[in-house]
């Protein structure tokens, strides 16, 4: 079967023009990207210091080596937000690959969150723990922060995603209010 030179022409110009298409479309970044939440925690150590159902991954960090890492470098490596930085066209969401709880909060800055002693001094932002109408830190009868309601309403548990966020033209943060170290920024075009 021949093929008319026209036809080949056409064809020719349609895939170059797909191919010109899909490359603008790769180039300029993804419409909505996914953020790839991450630990290592190890269930039994976790679970045996924190409570059960902590951990529920196949992670090998102890939680001692865990609080080692995070009080000698201010965060622990394995426990990230990936892209740390991402640009795209219309929204994002989050994917949690790790064992644990995390939260995916949208948040003015980067700050302190809800679990005080993996903040290290940093002041707990509003969007991560409560406070009372006077602006004092909200506590429950243990003395532990309590978590604000866009901590909660960004709760992702292990292997779950959260919804897409559209975001307007700008820059936008994220953080885990559990481990505040975890944080992204996201450039929308």
């Amino acid at each position: 079967m021949q093929i008319s030179l026209s036809k080949r022409f056409s064809y020719s110009v349609a895939l170059t023009a797909f191919i010109a298409v899909a490359a603008t479309a790769y180039a300029s970044g993804p419409r909505v990207r996914t953020v790839l939440m991450r630990d290592d925690c190890d269930p039994a150590t976790f679970n045996a210091a924190v409570g059960p159902g902590t951990c529920v991954g196949d992670g090998d960090t102890t939680f001692s080596d865990f609080l080692d890492e995070v009080f000698s470098e201010g965060s622990a490596d394995e426990w990230s937000f990936k892209p740390r930085k991402t640009k795209v066209e219309h929204g994002v969401n989050a994917r949690n690959r790790g064992g644990e709880f995390h939260t995916f909060t949208p948040v003015e800055h980067f700050g302190g969150g809800f679990v005080e002693v993996l903040n290290l001094g940093a002041v707990p932002l509003n969007e991560c723990a409560l406070r009372t109408p006077g602006g004092v830190l909200a506590r429950d009868p243990q003395g532990n922060l309590i978590p604000a309601q866009p901590a909660l309403d960004s709760l992702v548990p292990p292997d779950g995603k959260s919804e897409t966020t559209s975001l307007r033209k700008g820059v936008h943060k994220f953080q885990c209010c559990i481990h505040p170290w975890m944080h992204t920024t996201i450039e929308v075009k």
